[in-house]
């Protein structure tokens, strides 16, 4: 449960067995970075799991069809693995991470509102749909 740890350790494997493949978990973002640093194969962040399956009983709680709302999750997780990825780069540079943050929560705020604007043309079509027929 110690990050720096299993930093040591997964350092320790990559010099020692450097074919084998390394599997670790993450706490946080910084951990996952230094683990990506030592050419981890496969990290498991601790907390994203757990937390995409409240969000996701959330949105279902508030309404939202289970489909529509394992939809939405997924889009954020694919969302948030790319902004790892594009975070890495510029990790060790405050500056960059915040802008970075910043256009990722705008580019996220626009995915959700397409998405909301889709299921309401979608609403307003099936109410239009259903409405008394004219002749």
């Amino acid at each position: 449960d110690d990050p720096e740890a299993s930093v040591r350790t997964a350092r320790l494997l990559r010099r020692t067995y450097p074919h084998v493949k390394v599997f670790a978990r993450a706490r946080n973002r910084q951990h996952a970075f230094k683990l990506m640093d030592l050419g981890v194969h496969v990290i498991v962040r601790e907390t994203l799991h757990s937390s995409l399956e409240m969000a996701r009983l959330t949105l279902q709680e508030l309404g939202l069809e289970p489909k529509t709302a394992a939809e939405r999750v997924e889009t954020f997780r694919v969302h948030d693995a790319e902004l790892l990825k594009s975070q890495y780069l510029v990790y060790d540079d405050d500056a960059a991470l915040l802008q970075g943050a910043k256009e990722a929560f705008a580019d996220l705020e626009r995915l959700f509102e397409a998405d909301t604007n889709s299921e309401s043309s979608k609403r307003l079509g099936a109410d239009t749909d259903s409405g008394p027929a004219r002749s």
